[in-house]
């Protein structure tokens, strides 16, 4: 099962993000595929949000899908940021692999 604290990282960066850009949930979840009870489920931390989902918001509002699941400053786990040496891009995509494998579950898979 997912790890709670890291749920609770992800849909506060989603509120914020919505609330930053002006989006009601309303708008938030036509743009992402799911119906508005879906996303207030989503956001009360009811329901969790699929890959494909955060992906989906991610693009919406022009971010990255890790920024989204990182965790923060002060945990430790920092993707390659633009600009960083390509030699830290397998470390990066371990990382992301871990992250995602404790938001979904051992049975996550990224490929």
């Amino acid at each position: 099962m997912a790890d709670s604290a890291t749920k609770e990282r992800v849909v506060e960066r989603i509120v914020k993000l919505r609330q930053e850009h002006g989006v009601s949930q309303k708008q938030l979840a036509a743009a992402i595929g799911v119906d508005p009870s879906s996303m207030n489920r989503i956001e009360k931390g009811e329901r969790a949000v699929s890959v494909v989902e955060l992906v989906r918001v991610a693009d919406f509002f022009g971010v990255s899908a890790e920024s989204i699941l990182r965790v923060d400053e002060s945990g430790g786990v920092l993707f390659r940021m633009e600009g960083q040496a390509s030699s830290s891009v397998d470390e990066s995509l371990r990382l992301f692999r871990d992250v995602i494998r404790d938001y979904f579950g051992a049975r996550a898979t990224v490929s």
